[in-house]
């Protein structure tokens, strides 16, 4: 054999080990693709489709403990369902439509088999005396969160005079009058009375108001603050611009 045929060969042989090497490249990547691409597969399936880390607990902080059982009973619904796949936010809209006291809540994922609940109660403004017994009780914005049969201690009563039910109307003007006081006033109120025309009437400590109706809140207000300092035993800010007082 010839020199260059010698070199030939040596050359094709060492284009075929080149070429050998890389299909055998090729291969392991394709082997390593395929494999990265069936553990996504699996992990995929553990974690969205299969019970490793369904939902198997629920927790509810924050709620009334008179809603917790409505609340836990809604989130419940989940267990079972894989954690990824809970819809948190469409859960939270359940448990705000279902539970009046419930204004706001939040669900979060506890990896890996809990539900939380964070829930932001109503809280009571006004308890409204029902005909025949027990009482409403509304927040501010006029939501009725629960019935029951004794009012709350730091919640002002709401009463229609001579025993009759409290007309909507009125609810409403005891809600803006509630509202329209700062704290440190609306705390010191009780025995809200509602008449016949919806004129409003409460107790502000040792102080008898007259509120009259929801017209100019704000100056009544004022008023108010002013007149309280002469310690009055009552005060008719039904006309603000001629407030009176007795006592």
């Amino acid at each position: 054999m010839s020199r260059g045929s010698g070199t030939r060969a040596a050359t094709e042989e060492r284009f075929a080990q080149r070429a050998a090497q890389a299909r055998g490249q090729r291969v392991r990547r394709w082997l390593v693709g395929l494999l990265v691409v069936a553990l996504l597969v699996a992990l995929g399936w553990a974690v969205g489709f299969s019970s490793l880390l369904a939902t198997r607990e629920v927790t509810v902080s924050g709620a009334d403990p008179a809603d917790r059982a409505d609340v836990e009973e809604i989130a419940e619904r989940q267990v079972g369902t894989p954690l990824a796949r809970v819809d948190g936010d469409a859960v939270a809209s359940s448990i705000t439509d279902e539970v009046p006291a419930v204004a706001h809540a939040r669900v979060e994922r506890g990896w890996p088999h809990t539900l939380k609940v964070k829930v932001t109660s109503r809280v009571p403004a006004l308890a409204v005396r029902q005909d025949g017994g027990g009482f409403r009780l509304l927040d501010l914005d006029g939501v009725e969160i629960r019935t029951v049969r004794s009012a709350p201690r730091d919640v002002p009563t709401v009463s229609a005079e001579s025993g009759a039910e409290v007309s909507g109307h009125g609810v409403r003007a005891a809600q803006g009058m509630l509202a329209a006081l700062p704290d440190d006033l609306r705390e010191d109120v009780d025995d809200v009375t509602v008449d016949s025309a919806d004129q409003i009437t409460f107790q502000l400590g040792k102080t008898r108001v007259s509120w009259g109706d929801g017209s100019s809140p704000d100056v009544k207000v004022r008023v108010i603050q002013v007149l309280l300092d002469k310690k009055p035993r009552t005060i008719d800010v039904s006309a603000p611009d001629t407030p009176v007082t007795t006592g």
